[in-house]
């Protein structure tokens, strides 16, 4: 068996290098450069980034980045790149030219010792061949099918083997059926490579496993890697003292403060805005929408001490309320209805379910813990397998997953179906965890411990562990397809779930009943039939009788698969074919004092799943934690006043801003938690506060209320709510716009919100574009948007529905017809000079009109035509005025 072995090594290294007796020897002419350039803080005790370059075998083991060598392959050596590039040493002398020529080719040589006739080879371990057979064979022969019986995850299976056998002989890699498939060139199967998006191994992967069967296949003597809170060696006490990463405190308010915002607020206070003006603000902070001229006239009329805080409790209840506030969440968690990733950006045809159930969720007032949980961990909140019949509640519990499922996703395309396209996925998931949830950038961590916050590397994968029992990189489903759990439907390669009772399924049911019926009876006449041109008439009525079927209601929703989720590792510079560290499920160490332990546990369902990701749940809701109701109370803030207590939303971090009034931000914090995470009591406290009535600047409405506005005031905006999204066109000018129903447009939440097709308004006015996500809007001011709104043809339709609808209102009287027009879109009365502007010009503008008309005769008056034109003229002036982009 040993002289197999070695027989099996000098053949892996005969292969892989040509030695030359010239080459350099270490010790001689490559120790004495790294002792001088390189030892101060690459040594055995110092080991920066783990890493010492006092032996060679310390530069063939490594360090967090992966080995520092690889013999015979200067380009893949890290050592060689970074001298060569100049980034090390970090300081003192540069090598020199020769020195770095010297080094190449001592690699180039096998990176030999001095008396070694033989290239050095790094040890093979599991986890090396782990790597390749993940990527290239579970698919078929690991964690949800393994054909022929075999499973390749380890040692014992593979010994075990399937109907053919034993995959591997120990010991003798040239009689191992595994070796000789794959030399073959038989496994994976090609034609199965591109349905499954994997490719045959290359030669220096063979290489790799033959060397670690010829070596007796060794398993890799290793635990994970775990955070000890109380003393981890990768975050500090001291780091630990950050603001951020304590727990808030509570401070101590004034006694008879009459509202706690105030008592905390610094500086002095400006007078109270003008009543008029506070209700308009209070209307496109809670609604998005202006108060109409009745409701503005309503508010100011009423004078009863307790006026105000009736109306913002009235529209804390009003169904536009949950519009609004679930934009601002679907932002922050990259809400879209396509897939993005790729120039294809494929259509997302199920995701607006996550989006109505965040609207619904806003509307209830569910409590933010709640509300949160079941988006981390809805499908762990009930047995949703066993479940027979879904109620509402349930089906809510189910869409809110959709969180998970918000980021690019690229892997409906086989061509970017590869474990790094799916890495990127998870990736992109877990930044928009980090920055929505956490508020802090813990993307940074995925290729190396966070340069200026305490997240390791090690924590990051933490993370990635408690989505692979859902995101098994090894086991992926496809984005765009279907998980059946009813009786009838066992497919589990897809990432939705298949609806089978309710409202919704029945109106599918019954609506598909008849056609399918009359699809039996095409298909039982077509095989019927004998005469060719008979069957081809048969085919083209079964194939308009397919296209009348609606698909069955789906959920895009992310659920766990339970049982065995693949072993995770720190992934060394992020690269998926350098595994590091196996590290188990976990979350930040630097955020865990004071918090009960991260600690999984399965539910006990039916439905097998391992608990993580609720265990992750109950973490980030605990009252305790020091950043969950930070963050969330920092963005409503930011909402409300233009600009977050602390204004990098998304990092609460040391490369963050300080909190502008830390007390006040803990204060709120604290609160959000004692009023049972309501956050509709937050609204009420910040906006009855004297803070946020005072006198402001001016602040312009973002795209979505500026659309939303529009439409209001041209009376084209229906009430509408729920369901998939409504679809967009581009114009021959290239405007992209909302197609309209025949009794108008939805809200902007509504509209289908497609990566690389946005529609023009909002592109103009600073709509995010979502990659992954955006917690904070930027506002820009640029002459394009004026362009816009000035030539656009949907703005010129929506002023000419505005004039017909004041016209319908105030007759043809045109001082009336003026006021109305103010008053519609401006929430008050024109000044006289206001008037006496807007009626010279409504004058000459129908004067022109008039001209033009006659010039083009029509069948209608040309009198009341051309009077509607310059009303819809001045609308569309108005439309177009810096008062009614801006509130206050």
């Amino acid at each position: 068996m040993r002289f197999q072995n070695l027989l099996g090594l000098l053949s892996f290294s005969a292969i892989a290098i040509v030695l030359r007796a010239d080459s350099p020897r270490f010790e001689q002419m490559v120790e004495p450069v790294l002792k001088a350039r390189c030892a101060e803080c690459h040594n055995d005790r110092a080991r920066m980034g783990d890493l010492s370059v006092a032996t060679r075998d310390g530069l063939l083991k490594g360090g967090k980045s992966g080995a520092a060598i690889v013999p015979g392959k200067p380009s893949d050596s890290l050592l060689l790149t970074m001298v060569s590039a100049g980034t090390m040493p970090k300081a003192g002398q540069k090598l020199t030219s020769d020195e770095i020529a010297t080094i190449r080719r001592w690699i180039e040589g096998g990176a030999l010792r001095a008396g070694e006739q033989e290239a050095a080879l790094k040890p093979v371990r599991e986890s090396d061949v782990h790597a390749i057979l993940a990527a290239k064979c579970w698919v078929c022969h690991g964690r949800r099918e393994q054909k022929a019986g075999l499973d390749l995850r380890t040692v014992a299976s593979m010994r075990k083997g399937g109907k053919s056998g034993a995959a591997i002989a120990v010991g003798n890699a040239d009689r191992s059926l595994l070796v000789q498939r794959i030399a073959k060139q038989e496994m994976p199967p090609p034609k199965l490579q591109e349905e499954y998006s994997v490719r045959g191994l290359t030669e220096d992967e063979l290489r790799t496993v033959k060397a670690w069967i010829a070596a007796g296949a060794p398993l890799d003597d290793e635990k994970p890697v775990t955070a000890a809170v109380q003393n981890d060696p990768l975050v500090k006490a001291k780091d630990r003292q950050f603001w951020a990463f304590q727990a808030p405190q509570r401070p101590a308010i004034p006694a008879g403060a009459a509202n706690p915002i105030d008592a905390l607020a610094k500086g002095t206070l400006r007078k109270e805005a003008d009543r008029r003006v506070l209700i308009r603000r209070l209307y496109f902070d809670l609604i998005g929408l202006p108060p109409t001229p009745d409701e503005m006239a309503a508010a100011l009329a009423d004078t009863a001490p307790d006026a105000y805080r009736r109306l913002v409790d009235r529209l804390l209840e009003s169904p536009r309320y949950g519009e609004r506030w679930a934009r601002y969440w679907l932002d922050a968690v990259g809400y879209a209805d396509s897939e993005g990733g790729t120039s294809a950006d494929s259509v997302r045809p199920h995701a607006w379910r996550y989006r109505d159930y965040a609207i619904r969720a806003f509307n209830v007032n569910k409590p933010f813990d709640r509300f949160l949980s079941e988006q981390i961990a809805g499908d762990e909140l009930f047995d949703y397998k066993a479940t027979r019949e879904y109620t509402a509640e349930q089906l809510d519990l189910l869409a809110a997953t959709g969180f998970w499922r918000m980021a690019p996703d690229s892997t409906y395309s086989t061509e970017q179906n590869f474990i790094p396209e799916r890495m990127d996925v998870i990736a992109n998931q877990i930044e928009v965890f980090g920055s929505a949830v956490l508020g802090l950038s813990v993307g940074c961590a995925r290729c190396h411990d966070h340069k200026y916050d305490p997240i390791p590397q090690r924590d990051y994968y933490q993370l990635v562990s408690i989505l692979t029992p859902a995101y098994d990189p090894y086991a992926w489903l496809s984005p765009n397809t279907c998980l059946g759990v009813g009786a009838n439907c066992k497919d589990e390669r897809q990432r939705h779930i298949l609806l089978r009772a309710g409202r919704e399924y029945d109106e599918v049911m019954a609506h598909n009943a008849p056609i399918e019926k009359a699809i039996a009876e095409l298909e039982a006449a077509k095989k019927a039939a004998t005469d060719e041109k008979k069957k081809k008439e048969l085919d083209e009525q079964l194939g308009k009788e397919k296209g009348k079927l609606k698909d069955r209601p789906k959920i895009r929703a992310l659920f766990d698969l339970g049982a065995d989720p693949p072993p995770n590792r720190i992934l060394l510079r992020g690269d998926v074919n350098s595994p590091g560290a196996l590290v188990e499920p976990g979350v930040l160490s630097v955020l865990s004092v004071g918090v009960p332990a991260y600690k999984p546990e399965p539910p006990g369902y039916e439905t097998k799943t391992t608990g993580r990701r609720l265990a992750l749940a109950r973490w980030l809701t605990h009252p305790r934690h020091p950043l969950t109701a930070r963050v969330m109370v920092n963005r409503m803030w930011q909402h409300h006043f233009g600009e977050g207590l602390v204004s990098s939303a998304g990092n609460f971090g040391k490369m963050g801003t300080p909190p502008a009034n830390q007390p006040l931000l803990d204060f709120l914090a604290t609160e959000f938690v004692q009023t049972g995470w309501d956050m509709k009591a937050m609204h009420r406290l910040i906006l009855t506060s004297a803070t946020w009535k005072q006198e402001g600047a001016p602040r312009r409405l973002d795209s979505d209320a500026l659309r939303d506005s529009i439409l209001a005031v041209a009376g084209r905006l229906t009430p509408k709510m729920f369901g998939a999204p409504d679809a967009i066109e581009t114009k021959p000018d290239g405007e992209v716009v909302g197609k309209p129903a025949k009794d108008g447009y939805r809200r902007t939440i509504y509209a289908t919100q497609r990566r690389t097709l946005p529609v023009s308004l909002l592109d103009a006015f600073d709509s995010p574009f979502l990659n992954p996500n955006c917690v904070k809007r930027g506002q820009s001011t640029v002459s394009s948007q004026a362009l816009h709104l000035m030539n656009s043809d949907l703005l010129r339709e929506m002023a000419q529905y505005m004039a017909g609808r004041i016209i319908d209102q105030a007759g043809a009287d045109q001082k009336a017809q003026i006021e109305r027009a103010y008053r519609v879109a401006l929430a008050r009365q024109p000044t006289d000079a206001e008037a006496e502007q807007a009626r010279r010009a409504m004058t000459a503008i129908r004067g022109e009109w008039r001209k033009t008309l006659d010039a083009n005769p029509t069948p209608e008056p040309l009198d009341g035509r051309a009077d509607w034109l310059a009303l819809a003229t001045v609308c569309h002036t108005i439309l177009n005025s810096a008062e009614f982009q801006y509130v206050d």
